[in-house]
Order: structure tokens, then sequence, then C-alpha cells
């Protein structure tokens, strides 16, 4: 009988949020009025935190159904939870009884076992509307939460795991989508990288989960300039990472500045933090492999201390897994040609990020591979051949003469010419970065001890103004 009743009440509840004026036009004798005015069905008024004042119940479990077992705070809906063993139910289904499926996965039982608090469940209209436009038939409710590529359909107002309300979009890409959430337990702003539901990107996800759980745990005396991870779980069949939330981008704030640069003293400390990074990554034999202006975000608004973000392609020095690798206009020549690689193809990318923050353009504005090659030898030099040809995709931009391809004039666009407003310190520091061998090029170590921002004040991190 419980069973039944909490399910009447469910979609009684729902057809009042969504029919005109928020309360449902039927004058079933089943419901009452509530003290705030709303109707109720009778015996759930202790149920209904939202409709009472705010206080906190105890709901028992009913083994034939997840229920609440915990308490619940005002401003909570209860009504069912969505689960995978939920197939073939169609919104019509719900008016009756339903039943779990008795075979429910370990896995699943072990999620609603841990999941026992509940802090928010979302705006009920959003999700009833939602489910009424996808047309529920053969699929189960939880399949009906992903689109068509796997990622999680999320809206403004729907709730994660029962305890963190969606509130925004901040970045969608191939591994998935990250939003900014309130985290109701705490009342904090987080946000929440969930994973597409796809096999590749659930491996990778895997892999990028493994990094982060080692830099929690190995990197929190010198993890300073790492973005922090929260927590991580599963919900609907998604693997969800919670982070601290940011500010805007380093690309976003060279934007603020109408690509004209930053002041040298702001990136200098900007540098030197990426570096301290860079060297705590690197000390635990971990590269970055994406190191970009997206991939540094601020702290706070228009202030100087930033943060790594995005492990979602780094790996272990052991285990390499991907061969190509890193943003076009920030991508080393080792990756271009297919030669092995380390640690020294983040400090490549650094070296164009520290061009970049300087004079406000992209050092190697390039729109493909061969371009990107061309635009590094008038800029760096012919590479040694030798080099070249390591690469198991020499063949493209080396002819079997063991001549160079590309028609351009090596040195062309210098170093010496992009940074000629800066002085000799700023350009040694770029150009050890930019070697076209790795082992030339500096490490995190040595690129801290160089003259150029051996003597800045990262603690001056926090007092600078980029804008």
């Amino acid at each position: 009988m419980l069973k039944s009743n909490t399910l009447k009440f469910m979609i009684h509840k729902l057809q009042a949020d969504i029919s005109p004026g928020g309360q449902s036009n039927t004058s079933d004798s089943s419901t009452s009025s509530s003290k705030c005015g709303k109707i109720v069905p009778k015996g759930f008024k202790n149920a209904v935190a939202r409709y009472l004042p705010p206080s906190e119940q105890t709901f028992l479990r009913n083994s034939d159904e997840i229920e609440v077992e915990s308490k619940v705070k005002n401003q909570a809906y209860i009504y069912k939870k969505l689960s995978k063993s939920w197939t073939n139910k169609t919104i019509e289904g719900l008016n009756s009884s339903v039943n779990l499926s008795k075979n429910s996965s370990e896995e699943s039982k072990k999620t609603l076992e841990n999941n026992n608090e509940i802090y928010f469940t979302g705006k009920v209209t959003a999700m009833v509307e939602d489910l009424c436009s996808r047309k529920l038939t053969e699929n189960s409710l939880v399949e009906n939460y992903d689109d068509e590529k796997g990622y999680f359909k999320g809206f403004c107002g729907d709730h994660i795991a029962f305890r963190y309300e969606i509130l925004e979009t901040l970045g969608k890409g191939t591994f998935g989508e990250v939003f900014k959430c309130l985290d109701h337990k705490i009342n904090k702003c987080v946000a929440i990288k969930i994973i597409r539901n796809i096999p590749s990107q659930c491996k990778l996800a895997q892999e990028e989960l493994e990094i982060l759980q080692e830099l929690s745990k190995n990197a929190k005396e010198n993890g300073e300039f790492i973005v922090q991870m929260i927590d991580h779980f599963e919900f609907c069949g998604h693997l969800c990472i919670t982070f601290e939330l940011l500010n805007m981008s380093l690309l976003q704030a060279l934007e603020k500045n109408r690509y004209q640069g930053l002041p040298i003293k702001s990136v200098k400390i900007i540098i030197k933090q990426l570096l301290t990074a860079l060297k705590t990554i690197h000390s635990l034999h971990i590269i970055h492999c994406d190191l970009k202006l997206n991939n540094v975000l601020l702290k706070e608004k228009n202030k100087g201390r930033i943060k790594l973000i995005d492990f979602g392609s780094a790996c272990k020095e052991s285990k390499k897994v991907q061969e190509y690798l890193q943003n076009l206009y920030y991508r080393a020549p080792e990756i271009v040609l297919d030669i092995d690689y380390g640690k020294s193809i983040d400090i490549w990318s650094l070296g164009c990020i520290t061009a970049e923050l300087l004079t406000g353009q992209i050092l190697f504005f390039a729109k493909n591979e061969q371009e990107l090659f061309k635009m590094i030898v008038e800029t760096c030099g012919l590479p040694d051949r030798n080099f070249v040809r390591k690469g198991r995709r020499n063949h493209i931009f080396m002819d079997r003469q063991g001549k160079l391809k590309v028609k351009t004039v090596p040195n062309s666009k210098s170093l010496n010419t992009v940074l000629q407003d800066f002085d000799n310190d700023t350009k040694s520091f770029v150009e050890a970065c930019l070697k076209w061998q790795p082992e030339q090029r500096m490490t995190a170590d040595q690129a801290l001890a160089h003259p150029w921002i051996s003597n800045v004040d990262i603690d001056e991190c926090d007092s600078i103004v980029l804008f």
C-alpha cells in the first residue's frame, strides 16, 4: 500500500507542477491543502518538506522500491529514484505500482546503499517535461538521460546524485561536459565534469581519474597551482568528477585585454606558477600533454593566481597510450613527426604560451601540421635531419634524398623578431623552451632557475591585476 500511494502521490505532484498555476485541476478526494496552500495527498504531509515549514523528516526504506533512508532537507521533493533496472516503462506506466528488478546489479545496489542522503532533487517540472518530450517507450529511463552521442542530458535546475543543482554549462568537449553546480550539502559552488557514456571516453576518464588521485595523494604540499579534485562518483551510468570552481581562463583574460598581451610582471608570475605545477607533475613522472591557455584558469577574476586543469590527456611516462596529442598551436615537433615523447612536450607548450601572453598573438597560428612545421622552421631555424629521420611520419616533411620538403626561409620570423620589444632574458627563456630536440629544452627545474623568473616573488600572484 505504501508503494502504491507513493507512486500516486508522485504522479499527482508532477501533474500539479506542470499544470497552469502550478496546481492540479483534479478534485481527487485523496488530496488536501497544506499550510502553504499547495495540494498534498492525504497521508503524505510529513513527506513533502517543500510544502511544509522547514523541518527534517525521517523515512524508512521499503525493500521492494528504493526509498529514502535519511534526513531530507527543506526544499526537497520525494520521488522514486531512476535506476538502470527500470526498463520498458512508459510514462503511463508510472501510474501503477512498479517494482525494481530483483536482479539489480551489485554495483547498482552498492551505489544506492552509499547514496543515503538527499540534499536536492531538482525541479520536478523541468524533469517531467524533459522526460515527456523524449517519448519514452521501449528505452529505460536512465538511458534516456543520454543523447545519441552519449552525453548526459543535464539542464539547469536538475539534480546530480540528489546533492548537486546544475546552474550552467561551463564547457563541452569530446570527453563530455562540465557543469557549474551548487553543492547543497555544503552550500558551495563546484564544477562537475560528466564523462560521455561511451567506451573510449570511459577508458580515458578512468586513466584521468588515476592521475588525479595520484596528484591528490602525493602533491598536497606542492600542488597549490594544480586544480583540486574534490570527489568522484557514478550517476546514471556516467563517471562524474567534482572539482573546485575556478574563474576565467588565460585565453579569456587575454581577450579581456584585447589581445594586447599582459603586463610582463604578470606574465612572469603566471609562468612561474605554471612551472611550479609542472615541476610537481613531472616529479611524479606525469606528462600533462595538453598545455594551452584554455587549460590554465584564474583562481579569481582579474587576479594572478592560476590553476592548471584538465588532465584528460595526461599520462605516465611509463604508460603512454596516445600518440597524437596536444592542441595544434602548442604541439611539439616530436608529436608532429611521431617520435617518442616525454615531459619536454609540456615545456614546448609552455614556451608557446609565454610568447602568446607577452605579445597577445598565437606564436604558431597554423591550419595544419605542414603549415605548423613550416612556421617552426621560420621561427626556430632548420632541424637536424637525423632528428627528422627518427619520425615515423618523416616522409610528410622530408624527401628520399633527406631534403626537407618545406619551402620557406629559415629564421625569417625568428624569436628575436617576434619578441623585439622585450629584453634578452625574455628571449633567452622562450628560446630555451622551443628547441627542436627535446633533450635540449629546459626542464621545469632549470626553467625556474632561469634569470628571467628566478627572482620573481610568486606570492605576489594574489595582488597583481591582469587587466
